[in-house]
């Protein structure tokens, strides 16, 4: 990227949002995946709460694909500090956040992160892997991104990551090719987020279900909030998620896909000390 490209995407493209950029903030929480769990249900909802302000909009991927735009340019996308200071002597608290879904998968953008902010807090949804899967896959159909049948995409895929990881090595990061929609490697949790906790402390980095925000929604909330350190708030916004209108998997398919899944399932469940009911 040329100082001109730079120039032209912070000038031209952001124009005033990027001339006040040094006078708006960074975010103090990043919501980092995964894809089809629910991101855009706590984008939507979260700011409800008084004390907590969105970024412009959802999935800029700054910190994977645009960090050579440089952090001017991503402050751009932020509400002012003026507002962050009128919001705090209104409400005490000021949160601001971003989401962006492909920021799991990489260990190096977990480290482009960390010389922004090293303190960030980290939140982290995720789905029943099969179902995650399923819906990815449909979501593909609908965009016109996939025309094979599901049980010859996961044949393939799962051939594919057991080639991968037959001689993998401790701490193995996966292979997100650009171009393939890697519907099985996303469900893949542990692998992805291990190297998160190997670049900030458990402490910052918090694990929700999707199951538990759609049947557990109050508590789930509280449990952001308290992870936040700020006042409990009730949500009142209700949707989940966008559903697709398509037949169920077939039994069988989805019998193999939890069995491929489930050492995966107890490796997530080890690492972040707590486990959710993906038991079929």
């Amino acid at each position: 990227m040329t100082v001109k490209n730079i120039i032209y995407h912070q000038l031209i493209r952001r124009n005033y949002y990027a001339i006040t950029g040094p006078a708006r903030v960074l975010p103090d929480f990043l919501i980092i995946g995964a894809k089809r769990c629910g991101t855009t249900t706590l984008f939507q909802h979260l700011p409800e709460h008084p004390s907590i302000a969105r970024s412009h909009h959802d999935n800029m991927g700054f910190f994977n694909d645009n960090f050579h735009l440089g952090i001017n340019w991503y402050r751009s996308f932020f509400p002012t500090k003026f507002f962050k200071n009128k919001i705090k002597k209104k409400h005490n608290e000021f949160r601001a956040f971003d989401v962006t879904t492909k920021y799991i998968e990489s260990k190096k953008t977990a480290e482009n992160i960390r010389t922004i902010k090293s303190n960030m807090k980290i939140i982290v949804i995720l789905r029943n892997p099969v179902d995650r899967v399923f819906s990815q896959f449909h979501t593909s159909i609908r965009d016109g991104e996939e025309k094979r049948r599901f049980e010859e995409v996961i044949s393939y895929e799962i051939d594919e990551i057991n080639k991968e990881l037959s001689d993998k090595k401790e701490n193995h990061q996966l292979d997100f090719r650009r171009g393939e929609q890697n519907y099985i490697k996303k469900s893949l949790y542990a692998m992805q987020l291990n190297h998160w906790f190997g670049v900030f402390p458990k402490e910052n980095i918090l694990v929700l279900s999707t199951e538990d925000l759609k049947t557990k929604k109050i508590d789930t909330y509280n449990q952001i909030f308290d992870f936040l350190k700020l006042p409990r708030f009730v949500i009142k916004g209700e949707k989940i998620m966008r559903k697709g209108n398509y037949e169920p998997m077939k039994k069988d398919t989805r019998k193999n896909l939890y069995e491929f899944f489930k050492e995966h399932n107890e490796d997530l469940f080890n690492l972040i000390d707590k486990r959710f009911d993906w038991n079929n």
